[in-house]
């Protein structure tokens, strides 16, 4: 899933760099990536008291 992130993230990044025109669709899926980010670290830590982060 990680690596899905990561090639959102890199379209997102060739879309702003090759078409300009296109920043909108980037924004939108540097969201949808954030978003399954924050999905997943949710996911993981649904059952801990503390999430495994540095406290």
């Amino acid at each position: 899933m990680e690596f899905l992130n990561y090639l959102i993230i890199l379209l997102a990044a060739w879309l702003v760099w090759k078409r300009p025109e296109r920043e909108g669709l980037a924004f939108g899926l540097l969201l949808v990536s954030a978003l399954i980010m924050a999905g997943l670290f949710l996911i993981g830590t649904h059952t801990s008291l503390f999430p495994r982060v540095n406290l």
